[in-house]
């Protein structure tokens, strides 16, 4: 297939919305749009398969322990072989997985394609952003990897709803099959873009071909990723407890504050971007805690909907904005020749907090109460700024 574009734009005329980043944003559109159609489905078709509730929890939680251990080692074949073609095949992949929990016939099956969908997702999680920034001129790298989250926001809060009516109309096999061609398909509509050549890396993995630590963690980003993981533990409290919140406190209607904060992290990413790109990280991250701590405390004490939906609100402007200024420093802190390394880091601390905290969560929800349990978010994320204030002094991380 004949690539649109062999040499890409060179740096210094390069436009942020050029052909091959709205090309690729409308990809990964259709991806995380296919994704999400099944994302709340895996339990309950788990559990019509006969695996119990906790047994059902675990198989959804291979996911994430999976993408922890394998995502890492994206970094690397992302940065030693083809962006473009670990995209296609990790892509092509996570189409059959999908597929694969459609016609599983029994528990093991499921738990194979999981852990299958889990490693190829966390590379091509690696691959997609560091391959999105050979089409963002640097100098709008936190603008351009804003826009790009937009994509799963919208994913996010429209793909669920349309997939659990799907399922109920067609029922979730056809909808897991559905949402496997989609896919497929976008693994497919990779190939009509572009492959920037890769820069080789020289050092000792190429001369003796064994892989050290260093390549695998870039430890001078591990603080930032860590940092990042605070965001994503808070992200993953919300999304495992706020029900549950809402049924015990009687907050009707509660899930409409994940509409309220994908309509607002529409706006904030792009913008926290532009600032980030004139501004420097530290006048990203200092406002991104303050308002996470707040997000936090709204929800620990909350007795209103109105409560719920401005904690929403201050999430947007939270973890949104502090996201995509996060793995742009990543990326100019390494250079464009460790883009999937740079990226395979970050994503360490967001497997990390997306995992553990639900696990730390139901402990203290089990032992305290769910007022304790958002309250240690909120106390995880003032100790991030003293973690953060400590990085900045010590290294001075703006690019700038």
């Amino acid at each position: 297939m004949k690539e649109i574009g062999s040499h890409l734009e060179s740096e210094k005329n390069m436009k942020l919305w050029n052909f091959n980043f709205i090309t690729l944003l409308g990809i990964n559109t259709l991806t995380f749009m296919a994704f999400y159609l099944v994302f709340p489905l895996l339990a309950k078709y788990t559990s019509n398969l006969g695996a119990s509730l906790s047994m059902a929890g675990i198989i959804v939680g291979l996911f994430s322990i999976t993408a922890l251990f394998i995502g890492p080692f994206g970094g690397i074949l992302t940065d030693k072989t083809s962006k473009k073609h670990v995209m296609i095949i990790g892509t092509f992949i996570n189409g059959i997985t999908t597929l694969g929990y459609g016609l599983s016939p029994n528990i093991a099956s499921i738990i194979f394609f999981r852990i299958i969908h889990g490693a190829s997702f966390s590379i091509t999680s690696a691959a997609s952003v560091a391959w999105a920034t050979d089409f963002i001129p640097k100098n709008k790298m936190g603008e351009g990897i804003g826009y790009l989250g937009i994509s799963q926001i919208i994913a996010t809060a429209f793909g669920p709803e349309i997939g659990i009516e799907a399922a109920n109309r067609f029922g979730m096999s056809k909808t897991f099959i559905v949402s496997a061609a989609l896919i497929i398909t976008a693994s497919l509509c990779m190939n009509f873009l572009p492959n920037k050549d890769q820069i080789p890396i020289n050092n000792t993995v190429d001369k003796k071909h064994l892989i050290h630590l260093k390549d695998i963690i870039a430890f001078e980003i591990l603080p930032l990723s860590l940092i990042g993981g605070l965001f994503f533990m808070g992200n993953g409290l919300a999304t495992s407890f706020l029900v549950l919140l809402g049924e015990e406190r009687k907050i009707n209607t509660i899930g409409m504050y994940f509409t309220v904060n994908a309509l607002f992290l529409i706006f904030t990413r792009p913008i926290s971007g532009k600032i980030y790109d004139k501004k420097g990280l530290s006048t990203v991250m200092y406002p991104a805690l303050l308002f996470s701590i707040t997000e936090a405390l709204l929800i620990a004490h909350a007795s209103a909907l109105w409560m719920i939906i401005l904690a929403a609100i201050f999430k947007a402007f939270g973890q949104g904005t502090a996201q995509p200024a996060l793995q742009a420093e990543c990326f100019h802190k390494l250079g464009s020749e460790k883009k999937g390394l740079a990226s395979s880091t970050f994503f360490i601390g967001a497997n990390l907090g997306q995992g553990l905290g639900p696990l730390i969560g139901g402990t203290i929800a089990s032992s305290l109460s769910y007022e304790w349990l958002f309250n240690f978010s909120a106390l995880s994320l003032l100790c991030g700024i003293f973690a953060y204030a400590i990085y900045n002094k010590r290294t001075h991380s703006s690019y700038f």
